[in-house]
């Protein structure tokens, strides 16, 4: 199905109609223009307002899971340490891809139904492993939970341990993001969530100690960070940029931070969020977070009717227009998803997707 009547997919969404002139405008060879890297200037400036940072912010073309892989790329080295904060398949995740590159993949492992608690366990692994990068995931979109940060990133400056890195993809612009206040060395965000485009751009927040541990570690990858320090002031760009999804966000940006106002835009994702869960368990649903878990603003994660497999299910959810996901690792068919995010975060398209739930319950 191309297009959903009820689009409740956790992303990509359903793209801004604000974004569709720059979508489809034509625009030059960015690398060539002097106005590009102005409106890359720009972009970046207020992508780090909604990364709650003061550090810089690059770029890049791709998909938000290019970004991921370049941060884990441009800060380890083979034989370096990860110490993954895992609550859920993204979490577990940068294990994986730090073993990948030959580093070594440590795990602080929570259940996918948790969000971060008990401190003592992640406080006794730092000390154990003593990594170099610690990693943590702020929204868990497989999972539909939100973790606290704050006191991670204490832990962090306590045992100055070099970077951490957090993948904020699915949180950004739907919940406060606060990388200073987590003290967060690289905070990384996408296109396709709650900023409503195309799965096109990936970006992230880089502090000046980040910036040195990318130089030692000189990864020269396509993906790689080193090459976008300091586009803007240097005017130039590594390799074709995307002008079209850049000047998109930042039409974006103008409709949530001006239009809208973000702290507008918060009220707006845990409204819905709030009413969609409460409507679920009053329809005789299971939400799959423990109840103790922080739920996500962007994301809901429902068990399945008991009895029914999510090919079925989602056969039948399709068949009225509507649009939902299952999940991955180890809760992979277990569970279905609501993507109630950027565009698709309004009370209609949240009572439209209720109506068809209790329908097929």
């Amino acid at each position: 199905m191309i297009n959903y009547k009820i689009p409740m997919i956790p992303g990509p969404v359903q793209v801004s109609p604000i974004a569709h002139r720059a979508l489809t405008a034509d625009f030059g060879a960015g690398y060539m223009e002097e106005e590009f890297f102005d409106l890359y200037q720009t972009v970046s400036t207020r992508l780090a307002g909604l990364l709650g940072t003061k550090n810089d912010v690059i770029i890049q073309s791709g998909e938000a899971m290019s970004i991921l892989w370049g941060a884990v790329k441009s800060c380890l080295l083979p034989g370096e340490i990860l110490l993954a904060i895992s609550t859920g398949f993204f979490g577990e995740g940068f294990a994986d891809m730090a073993n990948a590159i030959h580093a070594e993949g440590s795990v602080v492992e929570y259940g996918y139904d948790e969000t971060i608690h008990d401190l003592d366990r992640i406080e006794s692994a730092i000390k154990a492993v003593r990594p170099k990068v610690i990693t943590a995931v702020h929204c868990e979109t497989p999972s539909g939970t939100l973790n606290p940060l704050h006191e991670l990133g204490y832990l962090k400056k306590k045992y100055q341990v070099p970077v951490l890195i957090v993948d904020a993809v699915s949180s950004v612009a739907s919940t406060p993001v606060n990388g200073d206040e987590w003290n967060a060395d690289i905070v990384m965000g996408g296109s396709q969530k709650a900023l409503s485009l195309p799965p096109t751009i990936g970006f992230c927040s880089i502090s000046e100690p980040a910036w040195d541990v990318i130089k030692q570690v000189n990864y020269v990858g396509y993906e790689a960070f080193e090459s976008y320090k300091d586009i803007p002031k240097r005017k130039d760009h590594p390799n074709t940029p995307d002008w079209n999804g850049i000047a998109a966000l930042n039409d974006v940006l103008d409709d949530l931070l001006i239009n809208e106002g973000i702290d507008n835009v918060f009220k707006r994702h845990e409204t819905v969020a709030a009413w969609v869960r409460k409507e679920l368990e009053e329809s005789g649903y299971q939400l799959f977070p423990k109840a103790d878990a922080v739920p996500s603003p962007s994301v809901t994660a429902v068990r399945l009717p008991e009895g029914r497999t999510f090919a079925e299910f989602d056969r039948q959810v399709r068949a009225h227009g509507m649009g939902i996901s299952g999940s991955f690792g180890k809760i992979a068919g277990q569970i279905f998803r609501l993507g109630h995010m950027g565009t698709q975060a309004t009370m209609e398209n949240a009572r439209n997707a209720l109506d068809v739930l209790r329908q097929v319950r």
